[in-house]
């Protein structure tokens, strides 16, 4: 098992649906993440990261989640991702937590990998390839809670965050 690996998934032309991809494009280059983090701004195509995935100790992806949470929230799924279908609406084409299952029985790309999804809650999703103000301005907090959380795994090198 190499690194860890940061996925910012997201439609950067649906509003506030890109704020994964926004959050990655801010930790590119962060000094602070362990050394072997890879980060990847990764659009609305999780499927074609599947070489990246490969091998890996720990993935973090990072999307969109609308919920009653105020905009720019981050909430952690680990484990059974079902329970994000109902929360990622139907922006996506094939949800995470289907393309993680998918990836997960082809080849085996994710065996043995840790997999958690960093929620952003989310006020709106519409056309246009700008974050609402209020989240755009909780980009730089979120992708330092997301450095966080990774440097936190990363010393404890366990399997879990907590």
């Amino acid at each position: 098992m190499s690194g860890i690996l940061i996925l910012g998934v997201g439609n950067t032309l649906a509003g506030d649906d890109g704020v994964g991809v926004e959050v990655a494009r801010a930790l590119e280059g962060n000094a602070g993440l362990p050394p072997g983090t890879e980060v990847i701004p990764a659009g609305s195509d999780l499927l074609r990261c599947a070489d990246a995935m490969r091998d890996r100790r720990l993935v973090v992806v990072i999307d969109a989640i609308m919920g009653e949470d105020p905009p720019g929230t981050v909430e952690l799924f680990e484990g059974d991702l079902r329970v994000l279908e109902e929360r990622q609406g139907h922006a996506h084409h094939l949800s995470v937590p289907q393309a993680l299952e998918l990836l997960r029985a082809v080849g085996g790309v994710l065996e043995g990998t840790e997999v958690i999804v960093a929620g952003v809650s989310v006020g709106e999703v519409h056309t246009g390839p700008h974050l609402t103000e209020g989240l755009a301005e909780r980009v730089p907090g979120i992708a330092e809670e997301i450095a966080a959380l990774v440097r936190k795994r990363h010393e404890r090198g366990g399997t879990s965050f907590g």
